[in-house]
């Protein structure tokens, strides 16, 4: 495998990793009960609400984002027919989506944040596989 397509492949599960240890952490969180989607993604916005310094609008323009991708999210994490590069893959691309729905609603300042924890988080997957 080209040195790209492996740089691409390992960014892709751990994005993937990302997710399912948020989700995790979330379970943890709540003693290990399921968490519906729309709890997900409250959470999620109450995160991102701190962090970035939403606005009351800002935050009621993120809500409906959050809630259409916390099922998506779901439905690819269990989803037993994907091998964990197809479902690296496809995380991404709803984050992708994600990512372009909220760029209008935040300032540019708040936008940078956000990349930058993405790339936080990517980047601490990464140091955890390269460590097991």
């Amino acid at each position: 495998m080209r040195k790209s397509n492996l740089t691409l492949a390992l960014t892709l599960c751990a994005l993937m990793m990302t997710l399912s240890l948020a989700a995790q952490d979330t379970m943890s969180a709540q003693g290990a009960a399921p968490q519906t989607d729309k709890a997900a993604a409250l959470q999620k916005l109450e995160k991102m609400a701190a962090a970035l310094k939403l606005t009351p609008q800002q935050k009621q323009q993120v809500r409906p984002i959050l809630m259409e991708e916390a099922p998506k999210l779901k439905a690819i994490k269990t989803d037993t027919s994907l091998g964990p590069l197809q479902k690296a893959m496809k995380m991404h691309q709803i984050a992708d989506d994600t990512d372009a729905k909220l760029k209008p609603i935040l300032t540019p300042s708040q936008y940078q944040t956000w990349e930058q924890m993405r790339a936080q988080e990517r980047q601490q997957m990464m140091q955890k596989m390269e460590n097991h």
